[in-house]
C-alpha cells in the first residue's frame, strides 16, 4: 500500500473520529487532516494503529509542542484513553526535550478543561470569540514540562 493511500486512510479515521466527537462543531476537515498528517512538524497518537478510538493530534517545533486537536469516539469517553494519550504525549515530551506544551479549548468545554487541569495544565489567557459555530472564547493553557525534574 503506497504512503499517500495509507494517509488517506489515516486522514478518514482522524476525521471520523472527531466528527463523531463534535458533530457540526467538528473543527478539521477529513482533507484538512490529510494535509496536516504531511506536515514533518505534525504528530499523532492513537490510542490504537489498528482501529483508533481516540488520538491527540500536535505540532512540534523545536521544544514546544502546541496540540492541534484531541479527540475520541462519544461511546468511548470516561474510559482513559484521552488521559492514556496525554501520558504518551508526556513521555515523548521528555524525552524530546520538550519544555511546553501549549492547547487551546473552549471556555464551555468544562469535561476537557478538567482532563487538562489533571493533567496539570494551567490556564494562562483567553482569545476573545476565537471559535464559530457558535461564537466562544478559548481558553489558552499550558503544561511546563522541560527542567522539571531539578524541581520536584
Amino acid at each position: 500500500m503506497s504512503e499517500d493511500v495509507e494517509l488517506k486512510q489515516l486522514a478518514h479515521q482522524l476525521w471520523q473520529i472527531n466528527h463523531a466527537a463534535y458533530g457540526t462543531l467538528s473543527p478539521w476537515s477529513e482533507k484538512e487532516f490529510y494535509d496536516d498528517l504531511q506536515q514533518k512538524h505534525s504528530h499523532y497518537l492513537l490510542s490504537d494503529v489498528r482501529e483508533p478510538l481516540a488520538f491527540i493530534g500536535f505540532h512540534q517545533v523545536l521544544d514546544e509542542i502546541e496540540i492541534t486537536n484531541v479527540a475520541t469516539f462519544p461511546e468511548y469517553k470516561r474510559q482513559g484513553l484521552a488521559e492514556k494519550l496525554f501520558q504518551r504525549l508526556l513521555e515523548h515530551a521528555h524525552k524530546q526535550e520538550v519544555n511546553q506544551i501549549f492547547l487551546e479549548v473552549r471556555a464551555s468545554n468544562t469535561a476537557a478543561r478538567h482532563l487538562y487541569e489533571k493533567m496539570h495544565f494551567q490556564e494562562i489567557g483567553k482569545r476573545k470569540n476565537y471559535y464559530q459555530t457558535p461564537v466562544e472564547d478559548a481558553i489558552i493553557m499550558n503544561l511546563k514540562v522541560g527542567n522539571s525534574h531539578g524541581n520536584e
